[in-house]
């Protein structure tokens, strides 16, 4: 957006260059005929030299100007602090009077005498006509919009932070303030807020905010309900939910449905609502099928969607874990394995049915010491025991588990052991994990470390990391002052197959940077 504002205000002052050129050109051959009519042609010569120096030193005046508006627009990303005061920008008022010091100050504008003024204070006027308070990009209006809605997704994942802060810390009233927070920019948090209340507060009251939620436009809020009519046994009552997230449109509550007609081996049923959702290139939906025919061994169609998930440019929403999973899928033979077992014992812990779970995942882990962060996962969340579910993390972790390092990563960063956290970071992103490479790169970033953290960020930029990517075209842009190369990151954005954690507000932006709308 700011990028947008730039390019946008660099557009008006080039039109209003061509327009003061244009303006110059009628004025100085009107001054030529008249004078050669007069036959003054040494006065003339006279005022011709004196208006040209003039015209020289306004037009470097000018250019110095924009630079300065340049610099500063430049620097606005840098500077803006939510806790700070705001920086203030040239109002129209203050534009507008530049506007009439060129004017004025200029030697031409002073014959008053003759009747080229009224000719003048007529361009003048379509000039600042031009440039006036009706133009969409004027700075003081453009600037306030931008901190209104600067970096949303920054915004949005603090306040989301935040309230995850919160409710880990059993301030619920806190945690749903932030949530609130969010809500302006993502409807579909008043589900979480449901979900919030369900399992920490009180279970009826969650399920009256879910419905809330789904009233109020939240619409996957109805896949919440119905699996949880189904984690109940209410198999019908979870179907008519489902069938109402559909009917909305929405893609949790039909990918919902597809996975309980898996449960009931409705193999076809499942596929065809799948199918539906992964011709709209729903990442999800693309997701699931593909595990879906990797139970059901087809393997040629299988192939066929990995291809179709990790070849398109601006695929939003896969995740790293999504990715690994395919991955597995489509591997070795223990690899294989490991996914076979896990997806059962996911499949049992749903319906908590947490022993035979815990059977299932120690069984893989002689296939994926991956199986070690499954364990202690299932210990954080289902049976919501964190000193166990640590236990877990620090064994996979020692046999060298990337994801059960990160796990304990996200638990020291939870528990506020900044140096452990810092510690298990980097040994974690030295060893090649996008995660963490990602948020190494954001530490550092913090610290003020600048061109370290740009280091991390190439490195999960290689893993096809798009946020690592976003936030390099911004370093250049920004830091660097690098225009040509934060463009180029720019670019790889939109054009890069298979990126992880695109979102669709990452894309809007990055489209405002590369058309300038």
């Amino acid at each position: 957006m700011l990028l947008q504002l730039y390019e946008g205000g660099r557009k008006m002052l080039g039109l209003t260059i061509l327009v003061w050129i244009f303006v110059l050109g009628i004025i100085i051959g009107g001054l030529i005929v008249f004078f050669k009519n007069k036959k003054e042609k040494e006065d003339f010569d006279d005022f011709s030299l004196e208006s040209e120096r003039k015209k020289e030193k306004k037009l470097f005046d000018r250019e110095n100007n924009e630079k300065d508006y340049n610099e500063n627009d430049l620097k606005y990303k840098e500077n803006i602090n939510l806790t700070e005061e705001k920086p203030k920008y040239e109002t129209e008022k203050d534009k507008t009077g530049k506007f009439e010091k060129i004017i004025t100050d200029n030697p031409i504008i002073k014959w008053r005498k003759s009747p080229w003024w009224i000719a003048i204070a007529i361009i003048i006027a379509i000039i600042r006509f031009c440039d006036g308070p009706d133009n969409k990009l004027q700075p003081s209006e453009a600037f306030q919009n931008q901190v209104k809605n600067q970096n949303i997704e920054d915004l949005y994942k603090e306040w989301l932070d935040t309230a995850e802060k919160y409710e880990e810390n059993g301030e619920y009233e806190k945690a749903e303030e932030y949530y609130l927070k969010a809500v302006q920019y993502n409807k579909e948090i008043y589900m979480v807020i449901g979900q919030m209340y369900y399992d920490n507060i009180d279970k009826e009251k969650g399920i009256e905010k879910l419905k809330e939620a789904y009233e109020k436009g939240a619409y996957s809020a109805a896949g919440m309900l119905g699996e949880l009519e189904e984690e109940k046994g209410n198999i019908n009552k979870a179907k008519e939910w489902y069938k109402k997230g559909i009917e909305k449109g929405d893609l949790y509550s039909q990918n919902s449905m597809a996975i309980l007609y898996e449960k009931e081996k409705k193999w076809s049923d499942a596929e065809n609502l799948l199918l539906k959702g992964a011709q709209k290139e729903d990442t999800s939906s693309i997701y699931l099928l593909i595990l879906l025919y990797f139970e059901t061994d087809k393997e040629a169609e299988m192939q066929k969607w990995k291809e179709r998930l990790f070849n398109k440019p601006q695929r939003k929403g896969l995740s790293e874990d999504a990715r690994d999973i395919v991955l597995y899928a489509t591997g070795s033979e223990n690899n294989r394995k490991y996914l076979k077992i896990t997806l059962e014992a996911e499949n049992l812990e749903k319906q908590g049915k947490y022993k035979q779970a815990e059977k299932l995942y120690t069984e893989a882990i002689k296939y994926n010491k991956r199986a070690y962060n499954d364990l202690g996962t299932m210990y954080y969340h289902s049976y919501q025991n964190k000193d166990k579910a640590m236990e877990f993390f620090k064994k996979g972790h020692a046999e060298g588990s990337l994801d059960a390092t990160y796990s304990l990563v996200i638990m020291e960063r939870q528990r506020g052991n900044k140096s452990e956290e810092e510690k298990l970071l980097k040994m974690c992103a030295e060893k090649g994990k996008v995660s963490c490479q990602l948020d190494y790169g954001e530490m550092l970033n913090k610290n003020d470390k600048k061109d370290e953290a740009a280091k991390w960020f190439e490195k999960a930029a290689a893993q096809k990391e798009a946020r690592a990517m976003f936030k390099l075209m911004y370093y250049y842009f920004y830091d660097k002052k690098d225009q040509e190369k934060g463009m180029e990151w720019a670019k790889k954005i939109f054009t890069e197959k298979g990126l992880l954690n695109l979102s669709g507000e990452m894309l809007s932006l990055v489209n405002d940077v590369i058309y300038g709308k």
